[in-house]
């Protein structure tokens, strides 16, 4: 590999810390996304009817309608998208495990499991840290995994880090994805 070639990283499984600063992402702007919303009809409530609707912030009615919009963010956008908007800022994409696009079923079963990834401890997530596809409970229930994907811009290791790797392993590194 010559100096300053940038390995691409398109089309890769993605990492623990790529997935996890996704996921802190994604609770984020569904929270205030939700939040906004809440808002937006309170306000409406009050012009229109008089009276607001906010009222308890921990009642079951509002934990079910935040669970409710969660569920609707993250199966609305992998089904259309293959991605929700914390995974597209980092750069991520959710694909079957072959590759391939997922289907409107996949998102559904990813986003019905992936609650059961943090039961028990959070054990469902191990796979992320030692599987050698980084695949969660939820991906494997689902049979999707995470890859990294730019779109028409591929996703670049910096060259100095390229050139670093390729000294340490004596070898030339290829500069497509696994599977290409």
């Amino acid at each position: 590999m010559s100096a300053g070639t940038r390995l691409r990283i398109t089309g890769y499984y993605a990492g623990v810390v790529s997935r996890a600063i996704a996921a802190t992402l994604d609770f984020a702007i569904a929270i205030g996304i939700f939040t906004a919303m809440l808002a937006g009809f309170d306000l409406l409530s009050r012009v229109v009817l008089g009276a607001s609707i906010a009222g308890s912030r921990s009642g079951p009615a509002y934990v079910v309608a935040l669970v409710t919009w969660a569920f609707l963010y993250m199966w609305g956008s992998l089904a259309v998208a293959g991605r929700t908007i914390g995974k597209g800022i980092v750069g991520l994409r959710v694909v079957k495990a072959d590759g391939s696009a997922m289907t409107v079923r996949q998102a559904l079963v990813r986003t019905i499991a992936y609650p059961i990834s943090f039961a028990i401890l959070g054990l469902g997530l191990v796979g992320i840290v030692i599987g050698r596809h980084h695949r969660a409970l939820h991906d494997r229930l689902a049979g999707t995994a995470v890859v990294y994907d730019w779109g028409a811009r591929a996703a670049e290791i910096p060259a100095p880090l390229s050139d670093f790797l390729a000294r340490r392993a004596g070898r030339e590194y290829t500069t497509t994805a696994p599977g290409s």
